[in-house]
């Protein structure tokens, strides 16, 4: 199959510009410490947004289904896995001291509104997730698949998309929000992003060479817009006014960086189609 690097190139272009304006429109038309915007009309944020989450399944049947790039081993997807999986696994470290205050004294948890049980995944879901993260990092670097006789373990894996879909559930129904307040809102479509490239990803490590290339442009080129273009810059300017306790922080992080994971596989699958 002819290379199709340029189309990555403008995903990459895309996402830059994304993040910028994303920036620009929470220190300019947006009020910092709510959210709300002050300028213009709210709807017409949603649009790019939501454009960029579906828009790539358009061009998707263009890019090679069996990415050669992801046959065996790739050096910056482990990278990025790695990155992404520290911060994750982090996050959920963080969220120790929480969890055993809602074991210790689950009344008064309960009384601020959170369930017992949410601390709980808190905790377990981002360590299960970025442990595997950073343990397939390591398989992306050395090499896998069939012809290596290392296939992945797909009870262990479900951990990757059972956490982003956690935090899908968490904002949408636990985090006050309206579609006027622009942080909350937006972070519901940014987690329903990396919910769909976790799905895909775990694929090339449990199913190695099925033909998933197609779906993995799409999902990798929204994870990355919406992850690395929305959360990624939305979490550093609530971190920089000191709005951001540390798991949560460290899982905005996370989700960015995950971001960068989807770039690098939209980037193979616009490359050479295994033969």
């Amino acid at each position: 199959m002819k290379n199709r690097h340029p189309n990555a190139v403008l995903v990459l272009a895309l996402g830059a510009l994304l993040a910028v304006l994303h920036l620009a429109d929470l220190l300019l038309w947006c009020d910092a410490d709510t959210g709300f915007a002050t300028a213009g009309a709210v709807w017409l944020r949603y649009i790019p947004w939501l454009a960029a989450l579906v828009l790539p399944y358009l061009p998707a049947r263009r890019a090679a289904a069996q990415p050669a790039g992801l046959q065996d081993t790739c050096k910056p997807l482990a990278v990025c896995m790695a990155l992404a999986g520290a911060a994750l696994l982090t996050a959920g470290v963080a969220s120790g001291s929480a969890a055993r205050y809602a074991l210790q004294d689950p009344g008064v948890f309960t009384g601020s509104g959170t369930p017992v049980w949410a601390a709980w995944a808190d905790l377990l879901l981002p360590v299960f997730c970025g442990a595997w993260l950073l343990r397939y990092s390591v398989r992306a670097w050395d090499g896998f698949g069939m012809q290596r006789q290392k296939l992945g373990s797909p009870l262990v894996g479900g951990a990757v998309p059972l956490f982003f879909l956690w935090k899908l559930l968490w904002r949408f129904q636990f985090t006050p929000a309206s579609v006027n307040r622009l942080p909350c809102a937006l972070r519901v479509i940014s987690a329903a992003a990396a919910l769909l490239l976790a799905v895909v990803l775990i694929k090339i490590f449990l199913v190695p060479g099925l033909p998933c290339g197609h779906t993995l442009f799409a999902a990798g080129t929204g994870a990355f817009l919406l992850c690395t273009g929305l959360e990624l810059p939305q979490t550093l300017f609530e971190a920089g006014r000191g709005m951001l306790a540390l798991p949560d922080l460290m899982t905005g992080i996370g989700i960015g960086l995950f971001g960068l994971c989807g770039l690098v596989c939209a980037w193979q699958a616009c490359g050479a189609e295994t033969e």
